[in-house]
Formats: C-alpha cells, structure tokens, sequence
C-alpha cells in the first residue's frame, strides 16, 4: 500500500470513529456545526485522498516545468493535520454535550424577533435586491451592468455584487418568521436556479438552499431533514463542482447539448477525485510549506483588514486585501495568491501560530460554536438568538473551507439584509432598556428639559 493508501485507510478509521461518537455521544444533527464539518472533511481530505489513490494528479503537476507540483510527503503530512483537528473538535463537541447546564433549559423570555422591525427591513431588502438581480446579475438574454460605465471603479465594488442576494434572503427571512407560502416558496425556488448560473456566485444557491432546509428542519422540530430533502441536497453538493461552469454557458447561450456534455465531464471527475474543486487538501498542503520556508507567523494580524472592510474600493484604491497573507507566502513556482486559491481554516491557524495552530485552533471554534449553538437551542425557534445561530450555521461550510475571516464575509456582508434584522433588535432592546432605566430613576429636578418626554414602554415589546 503507498503513503496515499495509508493516509486513506487512518482517514477513514477517523471518520467512522468520529461520526460514530458524534450520533452517540454529540447530539449530532442537521443544525449542529459538526454535520457540515462532517462534509467539510469528507470532501476536502477523505475523497481527495481516494482520487490520488486511483491516480488522480497532484496539484501543479501538470506544468512540472512551469510549477513546482505537490508532493506526496506535502498532501500526507495535510491529511494527518485534518485528522488531528477531526478528532480534536469531536471531542470538544462530546465534552459541551455531556457538559452540565446552568439553570434553566430553556428560556422562554429571550428577546424575540418583532414583525414591526422585521416586515419593513424585509421589504427594503426585497425591493433593492430585484433592482440588483436586474443590474448585476447574470440573467440570460438580458444584458449585465447596463447603463453602468465598466471603467468606473463602483462597477467592480462588491457592494453592487451583494445587491442580486437580496432578494432571495428577503424571501428566506420572511420564511423563517411566518413560514413558506406558495408565492414566497415560488419566488425563493426561482431565486436558487438563477442564483445556481451566476458562476462564480453559486455559494449563494447552496447557502440559500441549506437555510431553506433548516428553516424546514427547525419549524417542524425534527433533527435531520426528510429523505427527499437529502436527496436534493446530494444532488445541489454534486452539481455545485460544474455549477461554476455551466452557469457561464448558460449566461452566453451555449445550447443544451454542450452543457450536457460539460455536465458529464464533471461526473467523471468528481468520481475520480480530480475535480478542481477537490484540490484544497493540495492547496492547504501547498500553504504549508510555503509558510515553513516563510518562516512568519502573523498571530492574528492577517484578520486586520477587516476593520477597513466596509470602506468602499471605488474610495481607497490600494485598500489591503483579506487574503493578504496568501501574497506574502506565494512565490513564482506555487502563485497561489494569483490563482485564487484557499488554505482551509487549519491553513490559516498554521499561519497565525504555527503547529500549535492545528492544535488550539480548532477546538476552540468548536468550543465557541458548540456553546452557541447550544444556547441558541436553549431559546424559542423565533429568538433573535436561534435566528443568529442559522446564519452562522448555513455558512460553516465556507468558514471551514475558507477560514475564520469568511465568519465575517459570509455572515455579515453577503447576508446583510438578515445581519440588519439581528443588529436592529438588538439595538432597538438596547434603547427600550435605556428608556426604561430612565422611567425608574426619573430626576427629581423640575427644569429638567427630558423629565416626562419618555412614553412608557409597550407591553407587548420585549425588553
């Protein structure tokens, strides 16, 4: 057996192992962040490694004259780094399991989403994002961008790119407050197809469909989704890997029987594990040596730029990028940076720490994802804390396979209309309680210009 087969064969037993303590031990099901890290894993290192094994090629290895390609010994070493982080989250996710809870089990007073901050917020959301599906989205027969000038640098500014996902997640918020009608389940299903041919785009189809099921999941108070909905879902994960490229065809009018073909082609690869998108293990693998012959440890520096991230490009031209670190460690022969490519979350804790990353990284995003979903589920399914947890949760799966920068990215700026519904409750019970503290310890002065302006607070709002 070769090193891939031995790494295939402790991946597996890692698997088993894991999965099978998570179902009896670990309370696992649809909504815990171990499930899409389950996926997460699966794909990135379990079916990579079957694909080397069957002979799939390494990352670079085609132009060996142009590029240096990923070694055997690099992807070996990988593997053994996931395996090590597999089993470190599980058993953080056992431990807050087991672990006793303090007082009540669930609390019915935690603050709740109110429809007179929801509806209008949604609406807003709705009206932009149609506007946004019609300028910047890629809608078949329909030209993109028109009307706006390609050299002006607010053509590019992802604050336009965002606008088309609007819509959709207006849709998914009113669903999951007063459920799925007929019009809102039509409206959302044609959002997914067209979300699924915007190319590069097509995280927003997965991520729209995953919260559509947990929405399901959660209303009917079930742990995993039906047979049918799994079925759907293992056909959106298979048809993610072409989606990409046929999304672009689809967009010039590539006829059906080329997209067919591409289809097919995709198949083939996705069953030999060579894929290119089943090439993050060999990226993860690549950023490791590149980080050792860097020999730079960042310690947290590289999420910095997450400060400056709201400040448009269009205004500061040369604003530092959130991928930053990958330019520092790229060279000429492995130009990661250039080609786009990712080093998972592990990837970016070996950055940041070194070796100890793989260790103290993961099970504390485990801790804090375990305490957080358990609080939230300690909460009605309409707290704006249940409703916080489901928009981490959808995106996991790109905070496993992008890093802990994509928490942000992903949660807060390419769903921000429902990140608004979250951040406007909790300010708007912020100042109900600022209100109330003031009508309890009302001055005593009788020229005091703010006594008796205050109303009192409604009943039926909750503080």
């Amino acid at each position: 057996m070769d090193d891939y087969g031995q790494a295939l064969v402790l991946d597996a037993v890692t698997v088993l192992c894991c999965v099978g303590l998570l179902l009896r031990f670990g309370d696992l099901r649809f909504s815990h962040p171990a499930t899409p890290y389950i996926a997460f894993h699966l794909h990135t290192v379990t079916s990579r490694l079957a694909g080397l094994m069957q002979g799939a090629s390494p990352l670079y290895s085609q132009m060996p004259g142009w590029f240096e390609p990923v070694t055997v010994d690099e992807i070996v070493r990988a593997a053994l780094y996931c395996d090590m982080a597999f089993w470190s989250v599980t058993i953080v996710w056992i431990m807050v399991n087991y672990a006793p809870r303090r007082g009540a089990t669930f609390r019915a007073d935690a603050l709740k989403l109110d429809p007179r901050i929801l509806r209008p917020v949604l609406f807003v959301a709705f009206i932009i994002g149609v506007i946004g599906l019609r300028v910047a989205a890629g809608i078949p027969g329909l030209p993109q961008f028109e009307g706006i000038d390609a050299s002006n640098p607010w053509a590019t500014s992802s604050y336009l790119y965002i606008l088309p996902a609007w819509s959709g997640l207006a849709l998914l918020g009113y669903g999951y407050y007063f459920g799925f009608s007929r019009l809102t389940g039509f409206l959302l299903a044609a959002y997914l197809v067209l979300m699924s041919i915007q190319g590069g785009m097509r995280y927003r189809a997965i991520i729209g469909l995953l919260m559509a099921v947990q929405i399901w999941v959660d209303r009917r108070d079930r742990r995993w989704p039906s047979r049918s909905m799994a079925i759907g879902l293992a056909a959106a994960a298979l048809l993610f890997f072409p989606m990409k490229t046929i999304g672009a065809m689809a967009q010039r009018g590539t006829n059906l029987d080329e997209i067919s073909q591409e289809l097919s082609k995709s198949v083939t690869e996705v069953s030999e594990g060579a894929a290119p998108d089943h090439m993050f293990l060999d990226e993860f693998a690549s950023a490791l040596t590149l980080m050792d012959l860097q020999g730079k440890k960042y310690f947290g520096s590289m999420y910095l730029p997450i400060l400056t991230l709201p400040i448009p490009r269009a205004l500061w031209p040369d604003k530092p990028g959130l991928a930053g670190f990958l330019a520092d460690i790229s060279t000429s022969h492995r130009p990661m940076a250039v080609s786009g490519m990712i080093t998972t979350y592990l990837g970016e804790s070996y950055a940041n720490f070194g070796l100890a990353g793989i260790f103290l990284v993961p099970p504390l995003l485990a801790l804090f994802l375990a305490a957080f979903y358990r609080r939230a589920y300690a909460t009605p399914r309409d707290s704006v804390i249940r409703f916080s947890y489901v928009l981490l949760s959808v995106n996991l799966i790109q905070v496993y396979r992008d890093g802990l920068i994509s928490i942000v990215v992903f949660t807060f700026v390419n769903m921000m209309p429902l990140a608004v519904v979250v951040l406007a409750h909790i300010g708007y019970s912020k100042l109900l309680k600022r209100r109330a503290i003031g009508l309890d310890n009302p001055t005593t002065s009788s020229a005091s210009p703010i006594d008796g302006d205050l109303a009192p607070l409604p009943r039926d709002v909750p503080s």
